[in-house]
């Protein structure tokens, strides 16, 4: 039993470790011009605390530009295809992405699902680690036309954005010892 929780220890990290290199490679690849898209890890939906229950979204690219009808889409990662059949077997789970993104995708490694396994109302895109600068939308996203955000979402978007900024500008203190002598 040891060693079956020591596997899963060491696995989760690394599906973590995966799931963000999937997002970098994302991110840099279809969310690269900063001016135009504003590209949201792990943005929970909400700003309230009740119970530690809010929704969160593993990405949230959202187009700032008028003229490109202010897209707006939601990544779901999976690195694994038990991951994602308990996606499937959970459909409300996808509910809250859905309600706010034009396009839903599932984002995975090369060839771990079939397009055939991708519900109709998604789309799935393919990013291959080895590649950094290259994925592969291999399903489609069907277009929704879905209302705008609520305040409650933009709220969450913007604290959301402003983590991601503090996190950047703020790096770790190197701290040293001086001797008096």
């Amino acid at each position: 039993m040891a060693d079956s929780a020591s596997q899963l220890g060491e696995q989760l990290p690394t599906c973590a470790a995966s799931a963000a290199v999937l997002l970098d490679i994302l991110e840099r690849v279809l969310h690269k011009r900063e001016s135009e898209w504003l590209f949201l890890r792990e943005l929970r939906v909400g700003t309230g605390h009740r119970n530690n229950s809010a929704q969160r979204l593993d990405a949230f690219a959202l187009n700032c530009l008028p003229h490109q009808a202010m897209k707006r889409v939601c990544y779901e990662v999976k690195v694994s295809r038990n991951d994602f059949f308990c996606e499937l077997k959970h459909p409300l789970k996808r509910r809250i992405g859905m309600r706010y993104s034009n396009e839903f995708y599932f984002v995975t490694p090369p060839m771990l699902l079939d397009a055939a396994e991708i519900p109709v109302e998604c789309g799935l895109i393919e990013v291959d680690q080895a590649r950094q600068d290259f994925c592969s939308v291999v399903v489609p996203a069907p277009w929704r036309d879905t209302p705008g955000p609520t305040w409650q979402f933009a709220a969450a978007m913007l604290r959301n954005q402003r983590r991601q900024f503090t996190e950047r500008l703020s790096p770790a203190v190197a701290q040293q010892r001086f001797s008096f002598e």
